[in-house]
């Protein structure tokens, strides 16, 4: 099981730290379009599997990955504390108390998921459940507030999607929705806007992540 070198996570860790304070610094301007980063409109239109799981808004996130989509898929597929992690910025995770070690290669132990199995990804917070899993093309979570996973409109969702985008690369997009109540106070709707953009955050590293690897 290979990690990632102590070089790259203190690199990776002062650029997270970064990113962080430009994101949050110029979110109220930046958000809409960070919101669907890398994203095409058609991608952003297009139905998927796992959208009757969200309600809107739905963000989509993307990047090219020049690999078959089976190079990418056993990336995806371990993802979750306590197996390969996020592959995002280790040092942040630490510092919010999330005990990570992402792991750098594919791990045979990690490649079982089935509809049901819950990945943590706090460890102070319920585990987040596959809602729909297509092997090599998606990877869908769903969490409700103590509801089933197959309840139609769950309070959060997080899904990962491969299309083909030529002879030998794919197209990996991120789509998530955190269903918020309307009619929320000024400090909660501040909360909703600085989780938005830390998810950003995380999330784009961890694409770039993900595309370096399987390229390797």
């Amino acid at each position: 099981m290979r990690h990632r070198s102590f070089v790259r996570f203190v690199l990776e860790g002062v650029e997270g730290l970064f990113v962080t304070v430009c994101v949050l610094i110029f979110w109220p301007l930046s958000g809409r379009w960070l919101a669907d980063w890398g994203s095409s409109p058609e991608e952003r239109s297009a139905d998927r599997p796992g959208d009757a799981l969200v309600d809107p808004p739905i963000l989509t996130r993307a990047i090219t990955v020049s690999a078959p989509r089976e190079r990418v898929w056993p990336w995806l597929v371990q993802l979750g504390l306590g197996r390969a992690g996020f592959y995002s910025y280790e040092l942040l995770e630490r510092l919010v108390g999330i005990p990570v070690k992402n792991v750098e290669s594919v791990v045979p132990e990690f490649q079982n998921l089935a509809v049901g199995d819950e990945i943590l990804l706090h460890p102070k917070a319920p585990g987040i459940p596959v809602a729909l899993l297509d092997p090599g093309r998606a990877l869908c979570f769903a969490a409700t507030d103590d509801a089933p996973v197959d309840k139609p409109d769950p309070a959060r969702s997080w899904s990962m999607y491969i299309d083909d985008a030529g002879p030998s690369s794919v197209r990996l997009l991120v789509r998530s929705c955190i269903a918020r109540p309307s009619g929320a106070s000024l400090a909660k709707r501040l909360g909703a806007a600085i989780e938005d953009a830390i998810d950003f955050i995380m999330e784009q590293r961890m694409l770039r992540t993900i595309k370096r690897l399987a390229e390797a």
